[in-house]
C-alpha cells in the first residue's frame, strides 16, 4: 500500500494499492476532468488489473480520487495537485457529465452562462443555463443546470468543454422568450459585450424563420448598442402591428418606431451606449 502525502497548508493522505497506481498515474498524466465507467474499463484493461470497473470505481471513491457528479457513472478526477478530494468547480462541469452519458445531445450553454463562456461576463450563474432541442430534454437535465427549450438556427461552438450558442443565437433567445432572462439588470453587465460580438449575417439566419415579434424584440433592444443590426431588422421587416416584451399587462414604456410595448424591462434600450 502506497500513500500520497500533499503538503498545502497541512497534510492529505491519499491510499494507492498496488493494483491502483498504474491507473492513477495514467489518469495524472492525462489529468480528464471527468472519468467514466467506461474510460475506467479502458484503463483498466490497459494496466492488465482485472478488478470489475465497478468495483475499482468505488475504491477510488472511498479515497477521494473521483468526487460525484449529478450523472450515475461519471465522476470528476481530483488529481493530486488539489491537495485532496477537492472539486475544481467548473461551472460548466454538470453539462460536461450529462454530456459524457449522453453524447450528441442538441444543447449548448445560453443567456449568462454563454455570455461567460465568450468571455464577455465575469460571473456564471450558480445554475447555469442551457438551451434545449425540446421539454423531454429538459427535464433529463441534472438539478444544476436551468434548463430552457429553444433550437438555434446557428449550430453551437464550443466553449469550456461544453457547446455554447453563438452571441447572435442567445440574443434571439433573449428576445424570443425575454421572461425566461433571470435577470435583466444583471445581464446590462454582459449585454453591450455580448451584442458587440454579433454580426449582421448571423442575425438575419436567426431571425429568418422565426415570428415577426423576435425581430421587433431584437431591433428594440439593439437600436443604441447595435444600430446597423437595428437598421437591417427595420430595412428587412419594417415594424407593423404590436409586440410585447414581457407579459401583457401594465406597460412600463411604449417604443414608437418599433411598436414595442415593454413590461419587462426596468431600462430604456434606447439610452444604452455599447
Amino acid at each position: 500500500m502506497y500513500h500520497v502525502s500533499i503538503h498545502s497548508g497541512g497534510t492529505v493522505n491519499r491510499t494507492i494499492s498496488r493494483s491502483e497506481a498504474p491507473v492513477l498515474e495514467q489518469l495524472e498524466m492525462e489529468r480528464p476532468e471527468l472519468v467514466t465507467m467506461g474510460d475506467l474499463a479502458t484503463l483498466l484493461d490497459s494496466a492488465g488489473v482485472r478488478t470489475l470497473p465497478r468495483v475499482f470505481a468505488a475504491r477510488l471513491r472511498a479515497k477521494g480520487w473521483l468526487l460525484p457528479t449529478e450523472q450515475r457513472g461519471v465522476w470528476e478526477f481530483a488529481p493530486a495537485a488539489l491537495a485532496g478530494p477537492y472539486s475544481s468547480f467548473n461551472p460548466a462541469l454538470p453539462l460536461r457529465a450529462f454530456l459524457a452519458k449522453r453524447p450528441g445531445t442538441p444543447c449548448g450553454l445560453t443567456f449568462q452562462a454563454a455570455a461567460w463562456a465568450h468571455g464577455c461576463a465575469d460571473r456564471v450563474p450558480a445554475r447555469p443555463e442551457v438551451a434545449v432541442a425540446d421539454a423531454l430534454t429538459a427535464h433529463k437535465l441534472p438539478p444544476g443546470l436551468r434548463a430552457f427549450s429553444f433550437t438555434p438556427a446557428l449550430s453551437p461552438n464550443r466553449s469550456r468543454g461544453v457547446p455554447v450558442l453563438m452571441p447572435e443565437s442567445v440574443l434571439t433567445h433573449m428576445c424570443t422568450k425575454p421572461v425566461a432572462v433571470r435577470s435583466w439588470n444583471s445581464a446590462l453587465d454582459w449585454l453591450p459585450e455580448l451584442a458587440a460580438e454579433a454580426n449582421i449575417a448571423n442575425i438575419e439566419a436567426e431571425l429568418s424563420s422565426r415570428p415577426r415579434t423576435v425581430a421587433m424584440r431584437m431591433g428594440y433592444l439593439l437600436q443604441s448598442l447595435r444600430p446597423d443590426i437595428a437598421n437591417s431588422i427595420a430595412q428587412a421587416t419594417p415594424p407593423t402591428g404590436k409586440t410585447w416584451f414581457g407579459p401583457r399587462g401594465p406597460r412600463l414604456r411604449y417604443d414608437r418606431y418599433w411598436r414595442v410595448s415593454d413590461t419587462l424591462l426596468s431600462f430604456n434600450p434606447r439610452g444604452l451606449k455599447d
